[in-house]
């Protein structure tokens, strides 16, 4: 039995690290769908709008991660090709490349410690400006400020996520989401079904945060003991080997706010919070199955980058196609059955179907989901090469998708923001991706 259920999982490309993300993404669709139950059951229309709203505004640190996040899976992970860890998962291997894996790990905490610092400092005023325009109610103001605080430790989180992940310990960090998934949730229902109402994403961000610090400051404090000293020998130089990457995906990180963040805030501002938390509610679902369905790919982005070290090519185009078809399978399949639940909630004209779009404009963000899947896909092979050439291609169409979501959206509401994002990605964005990665998969696999 084992031996079948082994061939089943091979025959689907299911390793152990997409074993643990699908778990994870799994706990969270389902985890998902019980959060939607108990925010439609203790919080208001009004209060699940604010609670959306939180979630997009905290968002906003796209604009302070400046594009290091993607950079550092890509740049470890081609150092780790002479590195290894030992029976006590300590670091071993070439010692250039361990000082230049160490240098580039303390260049992050510093980054990472003023930008997380700064984002605080000026979302958390900038935020209470805006939602403070629907009413003169202060009691989200106190849950929206610790809810910015914990944003901020988590902000400084992610570079150590992202280098371990670089470091090709994809099922480590895929088995510790899950786990952070399942508390952060657990969390969330208890504080919901107590009546904390917005303290309860506060405390979500807060736990999840919590774990991110407790795993790699203690569970993995081996693996970060080299990096408590200064590196005596080779140094990663930023300037030549990070930041042309970089300064690329910092562009892409901001305008990828008005490409998945953006329109809560704008149902917000012209429609109320009763239409704000239908949008940010049909968008967590769509989110939630695209998380679960880019598990085939995200699990697969160190190992690509050794690939690609070791000039592997022919390895790497069939292992990515096959991720990438699994999939964009999976995420058409899901958003069938998402569309087909939000339907029959109209048909039968259940309460729920107050807390989540019509199925029109439902059924084109499934649709424009799915050709992000593709625009995903083709991104993750490019920048799996430490180059990010997507930058134009990327800013035109997030420009585009914020400047007719907020036409569209402020005119014919989440139906117009949903016709806005499906048309960019389908006449912009595809054709432009799909343009820069042939022309670059020819030069770089030239030789």
């Amino acid at each position: 039995m084992r031996d079948v259920l082994t061939a089943l999982a091979a025959r689907f490309g299911i390793d152990r690290a997409v074993f643990y993300a699908l778990l994870a993404h799994g706990w969270r669709a389902c985890g998902g769908l019980v959060s939607i139950l108990l925010i439609a059951e203790f919080l208001t229309p009004e209060t699940q709008g604010y609670y959306y709203t939180f979630q997009s505004l905290v968002g906003l640190q796209v604009f302070f991660d400046l594009g290091l996040g993607l950079a550092v899976v890509s740049v470890t992970s081609h150092e780790w090709a002479k590195l290894q860890l030992n029976e006590e998962r300590a670091i071993i291997g070439d010692p250039e490349s361990l000082s230049r894996l160490v240098s580039f790990g303390r260049k992050l905490a510093s980054w990472y410690a003023v930008a997380a610092i700064v984002f605080v400092l000026l979302v958390a005023p900038a935020g209470a400006l805006f939602l403070a325009q629907k009413g003169n109610s202060t009691g989200w103001l106190a849950p929206w400020l610790l809810a910015v605080l914990f944003q901020g430790l988590l902000l400084w989180s992610l570079p150590f996520q992202a280098l371990f992940e670089g470091c090709n310990q994809v099922v480590a960090i895929q088995r510790f989401q899950l786990w952070r998934s399942v508390l952060a949730n657990l969390v969330l229902w208890i504080c919901l079904s107590s009546g904390a109402e917005l303290w309860s994403l506060a405390a979500f961000i807060g736990m999840q945060a919590a774990t991110a610090l407790f795993y790699l400051g203690v569970l993995q404090r081996t693996f970060f003991l080299p990096f408590a000293r200064p590196s005596s020998g080779s140094r990663i130089d930023w300037k030549l080997e990070v930041w042309p990457m970089q300064w690329r995906l910092a562009l892409l990180g901001g305008v990828n706010f008005f490409m998945y963040s953006l329109f809560t805030p704008v149902m917000f501002h012209y429609y109320g919070a009763v239409v704000a938390g239908q949008m940010g509610m049909t968008w967590q679902v769509l989110s939630a199955l695209q998380g679960a369905a880019l598990a085939w790919l995200s699990t697969k982005v160190p190992f690509l980058g050794l690939l690609i070290a070791q000039k592997q090519y022919a390895k790497l185009d069939r292992i990515w196609l096959r991720a990438s078809l699994i999939g964009i399978t999976v995420m058409s399949l899901g958003g069938i059955g998402v569309w087909t639940f939000v339907y029959c909630l109209n048909r039968m004209d259940l309460s729920l179907r107050s807390r989540l779009l019509m199925p029109l404009p439902t059924a084109l963000f499934i649709v424009a989901t799915i050709l992000m899947m593709v625009v995903q896909s083709l991104a993750i092979y490019l920048r799996a090469h430490k180059k990010e050439p997507l930058a134009a291609p990327g800013v035109i169409s997030g420009l585009a998708i914020g400047g007719l979501v907020w036409l569209l959206g402020s005119r014919f509401g989440a139906t117009g923001a949903a016709l806005a994002y499906f048309l960019v990605l389908l006449i912009v964005t595809v054709p432009l991706t799909m343009m820069v990665w042939v022309r670059s998969r020819q030069e770089w696999h030239k030789f």
